[in-house]
């Protein structure tokens, strides 16, 4: 349990569904100034990350529940001097952003989703099988929100695929191709690309990337998932 005021600074995780304000207004009209009675249904994950100085810190987002939340943030943020209250969450600690995927899709199977029409669904599902082809129980390569190259963030990679959604398939073996592509072509630039860079910035990413023997976020722009799709 956690106040309310608390639970609006949690920001809601960037592979949701697509914010539909025509329930957020719905469940305005619905409990007017009474916004005490959203005290329960939030689900959040909280995963370690490692900050700017590499020291792991924790950090969470809301998965389930997040309409419920844009009205409460809506509403500390236009009303003045409002009393806080207790809301019930439950917690649940995730490793990365596969992990993540995989329990929304849990949260959510008793709900209709039109994948077609929700580009972030169908990212979803690209950036859960690219996780588990590149991430390691001791080697996170794909991680969430954002992070320092030579790691990729499935926020700037979700942003991406979303950019080219009329490409994206619903199909598990068309995803799968573009994992293989994206294989090829990390291992193609292993073998061939290194030592092009010129900038001194460049060339010590590169060699972090190749420490890792993961290329994908060397090119902050991602040229790569176009042309894997």
């Amino acid at each position: 349990m956690i106040n309310a005021k608390d639970l609006i600074q949690i920001p809601v995780w960037h592979g949701n569904r697509i914010m539909d304000m025509a329930h957020v207004k719905r469940i305005k009209d619905g409990i007017g100034s009474q916004v005490n009675k959203l005290d329960f249904g939030y689900r959040i994950v909280t995963y370690i990350e490692k900050d700017a100085s590499g020291y792991p810190v924790k950090s969470s987002c809301i998965i389930d529940g997040q309409h419920r939340h844009k009205v409460l943030y809506d509403y500390f943020h236009t009303e003045l001097c409002v009393p806080d209250f207790p809301v019930v969450i439950l917690e649940k600690n995730v490793s990365d952003e596969s992990e993540i995927i995989t329990y929304f899709k849990e949260l959510n199977n008793q709900k209709p989703i039109e994948w077609k029409s929700d580009p972030n669904m169908l990212a979803n599902e690209y950036i859960k099988e690219l996780s588990s082809a590149f991430n390691k129980k001791n080697n996170i390569l794909i991680r969430p929100k954002a992070t320092k190259r030579p790691y990729l963030s499935s926020e700037d990679l979700r942003l991406c695929l979303v950019k080219y959604s009329h490409l994206l398939k619903e199909s598990k073996d068309e995803i799968k191709v573009f994992v293989q592509r994206a294989i090829q072509y990390n291992t193609e630039q292993l073998n061939g690309l290194i030592g092009i860079y010129t900038k001194k910035a460049d060339e010590e990413i590169v060699k972090k990337a190749e420490g890792h023997r993961f290329m994908l976020a060397v090119d902050p722009k991602l040229p790569w998932v176009k042309g894997c799709l």
